[in-house]
Parts: structure tokens; sequence; C-alpha cells
């Protein structure tokens, strides 16, 4: 068969690059022009692009006209809106002729289990209200008529269903640039079904759904892919990693930032490295220079390492806060809808939501947390090692090595006419030293109560309290105003060659007989 253009055997490096730009933009369908005319537009765009499938294929977009190639819009319409396989030889032709393009539209590329999908169709059952029908079950190979994505995908975009023709689900964004599109104003118009072409619902009812859907969606959603949200690496205590994330492949919850890896840390155990926090770990060689630079990682199967399929532990799980759906709550409003199976909160419902402010069905996301450690729209990671050791940590006590000794409440202390430099801490001058135990209070407050034996020979402070005779010494009363309890503890030697003291209590017999001592002395 005579043919315009050449034929290829494989995919250039330009289709290579406009099929990725195909597969990661959102495009919309707005209008077709016979089996292989379309009109799109794309997200974020104004203008909107005409494409036409032939030989050659042909498009309106600057890239096309500039390079002649396949552009994304080409290859959007190929993969997306028929479906094509990445490798297949149709996806990356510059042109179809006849034939082909009568096999691409019978799907004639699509294996049996795909065209029984497909083929298979739910009848709409009469709903509830007189006119309506009933939502259709979403299937695992559902795609959105206007953007040709999967609806059952890890972004969870909240739809909507036909309610006076088909019952199929389509996204409500997508159903806002439909209407948009349609050149709707009021309210009360209603919005036509892209599949049926029945009434869809009305224009105030398609706004009132997006504008409470649009709070299913958070802040983390916006952030960078590069952003690895809720890891915290372990090495430098760091968080959120940003750009490369590795991840210990033995200890569990382990992550690391890449200037760590680069510097040595965790050398024991071989690691995994992920660049975007929804992305696929892959196992990092243990000498960095068998990767390239610029060279992803490997890309068989063996590289892909099970790292991130690590349960969320179980007591975590049930502090995550639940709520059970009441009458009048804003979760029974239209639009508002679980992000994984997009059924709407019913009333009596368990609603769990996670640290990033996403809301699920709790039966929906337990069953997903138990196998994986991360929220499943955008893969905020719910717990870490340093998370956990942030949570359980505790003061030290005081009785452990890193404590400081009693005594070093001392050197802030200043009595005049008495020196505290030089001494070591938990030392009283010229004294043994003193014991958390003395220190107390209460025991001060007891022995004052104590009766002395001999009134004149009352070991209790002087008035002034300034110096205390023990043993024939002058020792300062660092208790000005109060006296001064004696140790019970074995010490060492003090000053001016004085021997220890064993035992506190027998030091307190031998001052009161001391006292006693004098006393008789005087009275003779």
């Amino acid at each position: 068969m005579f043919r315009n253009t050449a034929r290829r055997s494989t995919a250039s490096e330009s289709v290579s690059l406009h099929q990725d730009q195909a597969l990661n933009t959102t495009i919309f369908l707005l209008k077709s022009f016979g089996p292989t005319g379309f009109l799109l537009r794309e997200d974020g765009e104004v203008g909107d692009v005409r494409v036409s499938l032939g030989d050659p294929h042909a498009c309106t977009c600057p890239a096309f006209t500039k390079e002649q190639e396949p552009c994304k819009h080409i290859c959007w319409v190929l993969l997306r809106k028929f479906r094509l396989p990445r490798e297949h030889e149709y996806s990356f032709q510059r042109g179809l002729v006849d034939r082909q393009i009568l096999e691409l539209l019978h799907g004639l590329h699509q294996t049996k289990g795909q065209q029984a999908e497909d083929g298979t169709l739910s009848q709409a059952a009469s709903g509830p209200q007189a006119g309506r029908v009933c939502r259709r079950p979403i299937q695992a190979q559902d795609v959105c008529p206007i953007c040709h994505e999967a609806l059952l995908l890890e972004k969870g975009q909240p739809v909507s269903h036909c309610r006076f023709g088909c019952g199929n689900n389509i996204h409500i964004s997508c159903m806002q640039v439909w209407a948009e599109y349609q050149g709707l104003s009021g309210g009360a118009d209603a919005v036509k079904c892209p599949l049926c072409r029945e009434d869809f619902c009305s224009l105030q009812l398609l706004r009132e759904q997006a504008r409470n859907a649009a709070k299913l969606f958070t802040g983390s959603e916006r952030e960078k892919p590069n952003r690895h949200l809720g890891v915290r690496c372990q090495g430098c205590r760091l968080g959120p990693v940003t750009g490369k994330c590795f991840k210990c492949t033995v200890c569990s919850y382990f992550y690391l930032c890449e200037d760590c890896v680069k510097k040595g840390s965790h050398p024991q155990h071989p690691l995994a490295s992920r660049t975007k926090r929804m992305g696929t770990w892959h196992l990092v060689p243990e000498d960095p220079k068998d990767e390239a630079p610029g060279a992803t990682s490997q890309s068989a199967d063996d590289s892909i390492v099970p790292a991130a399929a690590q349960p969320l532990p179980q007591y975590v799980l049930d502090r995550l806060p639940t709520v059970r759906v009441k009458p009048g709550s804003l979760l029974s409003d239209v639009g508002q809808q679980c992000r994984i199976c997009l059924l709407e909160f019913s009333l009596g419902q368990r609603v769990r939501t996670l640290p990033c402010h996403h809301k699920f069905h709790a039966d929906c996301v337990d069953e997903i947390l138990r196998k994986w450690n991360s929220c499943p729209v955008d893969g905020y990671v719910l717990h870490n090692r340093c998370a956990r050791r942030r949570t359980g940590e505790t003061k030290p006590s005081p009785s452990g090595a890193d404590a400081n000794p009693p005594g070093d409440d001392l050197k802030g202390l200043f009595v005049p006419g008495v020196a505290l430099g030089g001494r070591k801490p938990g030392v009283a001058p010229g004294g043994p030293p003193r014991s958390t135990a003395d220190a107390d209070p209460r025991t001060e407050e007891r022995q004052r109560k104590e009766p002395a034996g001999n009134p004149k020979g009352s070991s209790s402070p002087n008035k002034h309290g300034a110096v205390t005779e023990i043993r024939g010494h002058p020792r300062p009363d660092l208790f000005v105003g109060g006296r001064r309890p004696e140790p019970r503890h074995p010490a060492v030697a003090g000053p001016s060659g004085t021997q220890p003291q064993k035992d506190g209590q027998h030091s307190r017999y031998k001052q009161a007989t001391h006292t006693d001592r004098l006393g008789q002395q005087r009275n003779h």
C-alpha cells in the first residue's frame, strides 16, 4: 500500500518525549469532527488545538508546525483516546493509512479482556426520584470521557454522574470545562452529557459540587514532587527531605537525605532511593561509580524493591482521628466524597482524617494503610523513626550518668566573707559532700523541731549562723539562718587532714558529746 510517510520501527527521541508529556498532562476533549478529528484544550491553557489523524497526522499547535513530528496532542489522542499501548507500532508513526485507522477505530489492538470490559455496560436503573437514574458503579478500567484518564487513579479526582441519561461518571473539573465550552451562563440551564447527549445536571448543581469538591484538595498536593512530605532524615534530623530520598532496606522507617548518604551515614545496610515521593524505590549500587551521571536507576524489575511496602503501625493507625457522619454534617454535602472509592459520605459512615488533611472512608483507607505507610493521594509519609522517637522520648532521670550533681546548685550561691571558688562540685567548704537526701527541706524542718540535749550546749546554729564548730575546726555554714543537716553517707577526706566520717549518725553523736562536755565545764 502506498504511504505518504516512511514507516518507523522504533520511536524517535522527540516522539518519546512527547509521549511522556501526553501521559503527564491533562487534556480535555471538547469536540469531535468525525472519527478522526478532535478539538482539544490543555489544562491551564486558553487556546484550543485541532488534531487530525491520517497520513500524515496534523495538529495546529506550534510544536508540530516546527518539528513535523507527532506532538503531545497527537500522542494524547493515540494513547488516551484510543488507548494504544506506548510500545505499539501505530503509536509513534508519523501517519496511518486507512486500513490502520480502521483497526484503530474498531479497537483491534486491544486485548480480549479490555474489549470485554469496555463492552460490558450496566443498565441504568430507575432512581429514587422520578426521571432520574442511578449512578453506575465505577469499574477499574473506567475512564473520563473528556480527559480520558482513569477514574480510579492515585489522584482520586472527584466525579459526578449523569442524572437524567446514562448514569456514567465524569470528573467534576472536566464537566466545568465542558459547560464553559457550551457557553452556559444561567444557573437553571442544563448541562448536556458528553456521552448520551441527555441532561447531565443543572449548571447550579454542578457549581455547588465543584465548590464542595474543592475542599477535598489540600496544600500538600501542590507541593513539588521532589519534596518527600512527612520524611525526616535520620542523620541530620531535617525534614521534609528534598531531592533524592534514601531508605534502608533492612531497618524499618529509616530515611536519609542525599547529603548524609554522601557523608557515609548508615553504611552497614543496602539502601533504596527515589526522586519523586510517589515514585518507585530502586536499589542503590554499593559503588556510586557504577551509576553513570545523569542515568536513572536500573530499569529491570529486580531493581524495584518493596521498601515502601511497610505497613503503618497499628497503634499509629488507631490514633488517627475518626468521625461519624451525622445529619447536617458538612461531609454530607454534594461533591464531598472519598478520594479512593469516589463514593459520597453517607450517614453513619466513619471518616478518617490523615495528617495531610485528606479525608477517606475508614474502611477504604485502613485497608491501604495496613500495607503502605503513606497517603494514597499525595504520598505523605505518616510514620518514621524520628517521629517515633520524638513522641516516645522522656526526660532523663536525675540519678543517670548525665544528671548534674546536686552540688552544682551551689555555684550560683554567694555568701559574704566565704570563698566558694576552687571547690569540687558537690563538696561543701571544709566538710564532706552533701547528698540529695540531706538537702530535703522536710528533713531540715524536722531537725529544727528536735529538742537539744542541753539548752546551753545545743548544736543549733547561733544567732547569726555564720560559723559552726565541729571537732575544733570552724566551718562556714552556707545555710544561713537554719540548721545544717549532717551527711548520712560516706565521703572522702575533708581539708586540714580530717579523716572521712563513715556514718553521719556517728558524727552527730560525737558533736552532741562534745557539746555536753563543754556544758559540764561551764557548770563547774
